[in-house]
């Protein structure tokens, strides 16, 4: 209206009317197109408002998921950190049971090594000790024994035989001397500086030397002697013992084990083993006529001290 007046005061309005309608048209389609693009707008902003909602719902969801999601991860990582703990325990375990398992290991080797030196010391004691029995079985068989006895006989039968060989040649010396010291006398003073000389002194202790070294000789043949006899007897009365179990068990002992019996029961007469230990077979036998006289001629009993005392004296 104030527009209106403002118009009629300058003078005329008619020409502006056509104007005025035109701004008037212009302004209702703006109108229109405004209220038109408001309504646009309210719905796109329903839309909008529904799509926020619908996205609020979606945050609040995934935050749900998330939340939920982060629970499970933090399960997981404790579940993780257990595992890797379970995982250290046992790697260390294991590292603690190869360690045990190398030091057994160097204990089993250790001691199958003790076994193995014992095992080779026992077997060679095991071979000594065989060859100890054998040499023993060898020794002590009856056969052996046997043998031995009949060697030992005609060892001492020998040595009896050279006893009386050699008294009979001291009794000629013995003789001689007395017919020579009766004949001469001693007035002759060659022979009595000789027989008070350290040449008859020597003599005498030679003779005095062998006479001891005969008798210990003897001395070890009849105790050698005796102990084989022994155990002679003790193989027979073991054999017959035996013996004497089969015929009770109803068994024959044959023939040839009767005889051999036989046989084995004799040596006990003419038996005659190895000499001994560090002697010589038939040592005197290989000795020369001097040395078997300064040997065996002791064994007379004229030879003791007392007798050369008298030699000493006839001298």
């Amino acid at each position: 209206m104030e527009m209106v007046q403002k118009l009629q005061k300058v003078g005329s309005l008619e020409p502006r009317v056509e104007v005025l309608i035109n701004r008037i048209n212009e302004v209702q389609q703006a109108k229109k197109k405004a209220n038109k693009d408001l309504g646009e707008a309210r719905t796109i902003c329903e839309a909008l408002q529904k799509e926020l909602d619908s996205l609020h719902g979606e945050k609040v969801h995934l935050k749900e998921i998330l939340s939920k999601k982060q629970e499970t991860l933090r399960i997981l990582r404790l579940h993780c950190q257990e595992k890797e703990s379970e995982a250290h325990r046992k790697h260390t375990m294991l590292q603690d049971c190869k360690e045990r398992i190398s030091a057994l290991n160097l204990q089993i080797e250790e001691e199958k090594n003790k076994q193995r030196q014992l095992r080779l010391a026992f077997e060679e004691q095991l071979e000594d000790l065989m060859g100890q029995h054998k040499d023993l079985w060898d020794f002590h068989m009856p056969e052996r024994l046997a043998r031995e006895i009949c060697a030992l006989d005609s060892s001492k039968e020998q040595l009896l035989k050279e006893e009386k060989l050699v008294k009979a040649t001291l009794e000629d010396v013995k003789h001689q001397l007395c017919s020579l010291c009766g004949a001469e006398g001693p007035s002759t003073l060659d022979e009595g500086l000789f027989l008070r000389s350290q040449e008859a002194a020597a003599t005498v202790q030679l003779f005095q030397e062998e006479h001891r070294k005969a008798e210990e000789l003897l001395a070890a043949a009849a105790q050698r002697h005796q102990q084989l006899q022994q155990k002679c007897q003790q193989q027979q009365q073991k054999r017959q013992r035996l013996k004497e179990e089969l015929e009770k068990h109803g068994m024959q002992v044959p023939a040839q084990a009767q005889s051999t019996q036989e046989e084995e029961a004799g040596p006990g007469d003419v038996a005659s083993p190895k000499p001994l230990k560090g002697e010589r077979p038939g040592a005197a036998r290989q000795a020369g006529p001097d040395v078997l006289i300064g040997q065996e001629d002791t064994l007379h009993p004229d030879l003791s001290p007392r007798g050369f005392q008298e030699i000493k004296e006839l001298f």
